[in-house]
């Protein structure tokens, strides 16, 4: 008989949840998906999340939390705005931390149906807009900075850097401008399994 887990801190199912969420969005993911994932029982995850839209905000927020960061590291304190770098440091976290992006741009899905998740969506998006213009940004930078973002979390949601050979050769030129070479590109998350990015 296989022995059973201890029960996971809640970091370890909020990085367990983002990678579940990542792949299916709010609602494609279960409960019992992210518990699978984590070696728990979903009462488990339900006794300590107490609903699926809960563990996606605490998710979100856990996912939004990294996304701050890197803007803080790259913009170091200064108060003079450099686009290049804090836009460098969202593609460095799309390669190293995917899963992180794809959970804040679900949430934009989730929103119409989810008025708590829309409220979430909302304040990491306040949150990242007070971290930019803290970094020196004017109202139009930083309209043009996340409007940059917004295309990149599209991209990826649609994993348009990994399309097949048929498609649209501006399309493919456009991630490349955005992003970089295809191949440094990771994919999107798999659906079929609780692996994470590919």
């Amino acid at each position: 008989m296989r022995a059973r887990r201890p029960p996971a801190r809640n970091e370890e199912l909020l990085d367990a949840a983002m990678t579940a969420f990542a792949a299916r969005g709010y609602f494609g993911t279960t409960t019992a998906q992210v518990a699978a994932s984590m070696g728990v029982s979903q009462p488990y995850v339900i006794q300590t999340f107490g609903s699926k839209r809960e563990l996606f905000l605490r998710t979100h927020a856990h996912a939004g939390s990294r996304i701050v960061a890197a803007f803080r590291a790259a913009a170091n304190g200064s108060e003079t705005f450099v686009p290049a770098s804090l836009g460098a440091a969202y593609v460095r976290l799309v390669r190293s931390d995917l899963a992180a992006v794809l959970v804040h741009a679900h949430a934009f899905s989730a929103a119409p149906a989810e008025p708590a998740i829309a409220a979430e969506a909302r304040r990491l998006f306040e949150e990242i807009t007070a971290t930019i213009r803290a970094a020196g940004a004017t109202i139009p930078e930083a309209a043009a900075f996340l409007s940059r973002g917004m295309l990149i979390n599209n991209l990826l949601l649609m994993d348009a850097a990994n399309a097949s050979a048929s498609a649209d050769a501006d399309v493919l030129a456009i991630v490349e401008a955005i992003l970089g070479p295809s191949d440094q590109i990771p994919h999107g998350t798999d659906p079929s399994t609780d692996e994470g990015p590919r």
